[in-house]
C-alpha cells in the first residue's frame, strides 16, 4: 500500500497513519488487496473552489474531489495507482461544527467517500446512493471512529475554541459568512431534493401517445379531466371547493334564485377553481424550475399565484351575499313550493351534484390507477346513467319508458365492466350514487 499524502495549506495535519488505515480498510471492506496507490492532497477553499470550477464547471467550493485513473497502468513489481483525492480542509472544518463530531472523524470519512469514488461507486441514482451509504457505515464502523471520538495524534480545536475563533473570523472576514451560508443552503438543498425524489410522482417519465388529430382533440378533454383529478387529489384547498360548490348547488334549491343570478353565482364558483387549478400548475412548475432550491423568486411566484386565488374567492364571497343576503330573510315565502314547480331545475342540479361528486370521490379516493375516464373509485358514466334513469322513472307515468330507461343505464353500466374499464365494485358504486342522489333531491324538494 502507497499513500501519497501533500498539504497544501498552512494548518498542520498529521493524520497519516489514520488515512492509510482509512484507505486500507475500504480496500478490505471490497475485498481487494493493498497493492494500490492513492494520492491524497490538502487545499483550502480558494484551491478546491477553483478545480471545482474548471473540472466539473461547478462554480462554489463543495468538501472532496475524487480523480480515478481512466486507464489502469500497471508496472511490474509496482502498486496498481487507483486515483487522486483531494480534500478542502475549510469546508471539512464547517461540516465537522455543522455535524457536530469531530474532525479527524470528517477527514475519515471523506477520505473513505473518496476512495469509493475511485473504485467506481456514485450516488447520481437512488439505488446507489444508498448502496454507497451501506458501503461507508460499514467501513466507519470497522474503523470503529465514532461521533465523538477524539485522538492524541491530532491537535485539532475543540467545539469552544473553533467556535471563538469563527466568531472572531467572522468579524474581519465577510467571505466565511457567505462560504458558511452557501454550506447550510446546500444541505437544505439536498435534503428537500432527497424528500422530493422519494415521492414516485415526481421524476415520472411521461410516455408521449401518437394521435391522430381528431384523437388528439378528443384526449384533450382526458388530459383537462386528469388535471382536475389530480389537483383534488392533491391540493387540500380544491377539495374545499368542490364541497362548497355541492353546498351552493343545494342551497340554491331553497331560494328563488334567477337565471341571472345563477350565471353570475356559478362564474364566481368557476372563476375560483380555475385559478387554483392554474396555482396548482404554476406552484409544480415552479418547484421543477427550481430543482429543490428554496429560492426567493420562487418563493414570490407562489405568493403571488395564491393571492390571484385569494381575490377570486373574496370575489365568490361578495357574490354569494349580494345574491343570498335578501333572499334569507325571505326565506319561507314559499320556497319549497315553487321547486317543487320546476322539476326541470331539479333535474339540472342533481346531474351536477352527480357530476361533482363524481369527480370529489375519484380524487379523493385515487387508488393508483386507471385515468379520468378509465377506472377510479367510481364509475361517472354509471352514476350519472342511472341518475338519469332515475329522474325519468320518477317524472314519467309510463311503465314501459320506466322500463326502457333502467334498461338503458344497464347498458351503459355493461359496457363499460365489458370493456374492462370499471370493476364490478366501481360500478355499483356509481349505481348507488346516481340512484341515491336523484331520489334525495326529488325526494325532499319534489
Amino acid at each position: 500500500m502507497h499513500l501519497l499524502i501533500e498539504n497544501n495549506t498552512e494548518e498542520k495535519i498529521e493524520m497519516d497513519a489514520d488515512l492509510e488505515r482509512t484507505v486500507k480498510e475500504v480496500l478490505k471492506t471490497e475485498g481487494l488487496g493493498e497493492d494500490y496507490e492513492v494520492s491524497i492532497t490538502f487545499v483550502d477553499r480558494e484551491e478546491i473552489h477553483r478545480l471545482n470550477r474548471e473540472f466539473r464547471d461547478v462554480d462554489r467550493p463543495t468538501d472532496v474531489l475524487s480523480f480515478p485513473l481512466d486507464d489502469t497502468i500497471d508496472l511490474p513489481d509496482a502498486d496498481k495507482m487507483l486515483g487522486d483525492i483531494v480534500i478542502c480542509l475549510d469546508v471539512a472544518k464547517d461540516q465537522a461544527m455543522e455535524f457536530g463530531h469531530s474532525l479527524r472523524r470528517e477527514i475519515m470519512y471523506l477520505t473513505c467517500h473518496s476512495t469509493l469514488h475511485l473504485l467506481g461507486y456514485d450516488h447520481m441514482e437512488e439505488d446507489e446512493k444508498r448502496e454507497m451509504r451501506r458501503r461507508e457505515k460499514e467501513v466507519m464502523r470497522n474503523l470503529r471512529v465514532f461521533k465523538n471520538d477524539d485522538h492524541e495524534n491530532f491537535d485539532h480545536m475543540d467545539k469552544n475554541d473553533y467556535e471563538k475563533e469563527r466568531e472572531e473570523a467572522a468579524k474581519n472576514d465577510e467571505k466565511f459568512l457567505e462560504f458558511r451560508d452557501e454550506l447550510k443552503e446546500e444541505i437544505k438543498e439536498e435534503l428537500r431534493l432527497e424528500q422530493r425524489y422519494a415521492n414516485a410522482e415526481y421524476g415520472k417519465i411521461y410516455t408521449k401517445e401518437n394521435l391522430s388529430h381528431g384523437q388528439k382533440f378528443l384526449k384533450g378533454f382526458d388530459y383537462a379531466y386528469e388535471g382536475l383529478v389530480f389537483a383534488i387529489n392533491h391540493e387540500k384547498n380544491m377539495k374545499f371547493h368542490i364541497l362548497a360548490c355541492a353546498i351552493v348547488f343545494v342551497a340554491s334549491l331553497f331560494f328563488n334564485i334567477s337565471r341571472i343570478e345563477m350565471m353570475f353565482l356559478i362564474f364566481a364558483i368557476s372563476s375560483v377553481i380555475a385559478l387554483e387549478l392554474v396555482n396548482t400548475a404554476l406552484e409544480n412548475a415552479v418547484d421543477i424550475a427550481a430543482d429543490g432550491r428554496w429560492l426567493s423568486l420562487a418563493k414570490s411566484a407562489k405568493d403571488v399565484s395564491a393571492a390571484a386565488t385569494f381575490i377570486a374567492a373574496l370575489n365568490a364571497l361578495f357574490v354569494g351575499y349580494m345574491i343570498f343576503f335578501d333572499k334569507f330573510l325571505n326565506f319561507y315565502d314559499s320556497v319549497i313550493l315553487r321547486i317543487a314547480r320546476r322539476p326541470s331545475h331539479l333535474a339540472v342540479i342533481s346531474i351536477s351534484l352527480i357530476i361533482i361528486i363524481t369527480i370529489f370521490l375519484k380524487g379523493v379516493f385515487y387508488e393508483g390507477h386507471g385515468t379520468a375516464f378509465r377506472g377510479g373509485f367510481v364509475s361517472g358514466h354509471t352514476s350519472v346513467s342511472f341518475g338519469l334513469a332515475t329522474i325519468g322513472i320518477l317524472l314519467m307515468d309510463n311503465p314501459m319508458v320506466m322500463i326502457l330507461m333502467a334498461f338503458m343505464a344497464l347498458i351503459v353500466a355493461e359496457s363499460r365492466y365489458e370493456a374492462d374499464i370499471h370493476s364490478t365494485k366501481e360500478i355499483i358504486r356509481g349505481a348507488i350514487l346516481g340512484i341515491s342522489v336523484a331520489l334525495a333531491i326529488f325526494g325532499i324538494f319534489s
